[in-house]
């Protein structure tokens, strides 16, 4: 019997791409939506997105089919297919509702608690942070879509934008209520402290379905301790 010859990079071949994202007549892959312009269609793209929410209340994201969302909005499931390929682009898009929609709702609430219930940074960033567990564990559908298993990576790409767009706004927030130092790349180092808070909310609702206390008081000592790798233990309020 003769033994294979070894292959060459070049022969090896590339894994093949799933079959729901073989469709279409070129060669790419499309994951994101087809964003409707007509009024029908435009109903019909929001009725899909609101069926998905629905079924992600009680299913897992990496469970549900595209068939299970035309069957949950009573739409064929070529009408389905035509506005979302895959479901990935169905992640993506939710990910981007639920990620503006976040980010919008922690920053207002950042704002409207500062003036009364925080004198240190350290009690801003620990209030923020009970916030955001709040909304996320009291909301099935918005944790599966932020913090499950990402179904492609340009859910962590649009992720990653919010985190920078949230960590910006942080920071806008701390000028506003402290006297800041002169930092180079602070605004960097709010995002990485956002995602290292994710990463470890993320483990947990893998776990437990949840964001648990062990880990969410962790996530609190995580950030603050790497925040004050570059501010000063203590900044004076703004008057």
């Amino acid at each position: 019997m003769k033994n294979k010859e070894p292959q060459d990079d070049d022969q090896i071949l590339a894994v093949r791409e799933k079959a729901s994202h073989r469709k279409g007549r070129t060669g790419n892959v499309v994951r994101s939506a087809r964003i409707p312009t007509q009024e029908r269609s435009k109903k019909r793209y929001h009725a899909i997105l609101d069926a998905t929410i629905k079924l992600l209340e009680r299913t897992n994201i990496e469970d549900i089919s595209l068939h299970d969302i035309a069957k949950a909005c009573g739409l064929p499931a070529p009408s389905v297919h035509y506005l979302f390929s895959t479901m990935s682009a169905v992640h993506l898009e939710l990910s981007n509702r639920f990620n503006e929609e976040m980010t919008q709702r922690v920053v207002d609430y950042m704002r409207s608690a500062s003036a009364s219930r925080v004198n240190t940074w350290q009690d801003l960033a620990r209030l923020t942070l009970v916030y955001a567990r709040e909304q996320y564990n009291g909301n099935r559908a918005l944790s599966e879509v932020l913090l499950a298993p990402v179904m492609h990576r340009s859910v962590r790409a649009i992720s990653f934008q919010t985190n920078t767009f949230y960590g910006r706004s942080s920071l806008e927030l701390f000028n506003e209520l402290f006297v800041m130092p002169d930092i180079p790349n602070l605004d960097t180092y709010f995002v990485f402290s956002t995602e290292m808070m994710e990463g470890m909310w993320a483990g947990a609702y893998a776990r437990y379905g949840k964001i648990d206390d062990l880990t969410f008081e962790e996530s609190v000592r995580a950030s603050i301790a790497y925040l004050r790798c570059y501010l000063p233990e203590t900044l004076a309020r703004r008057s």
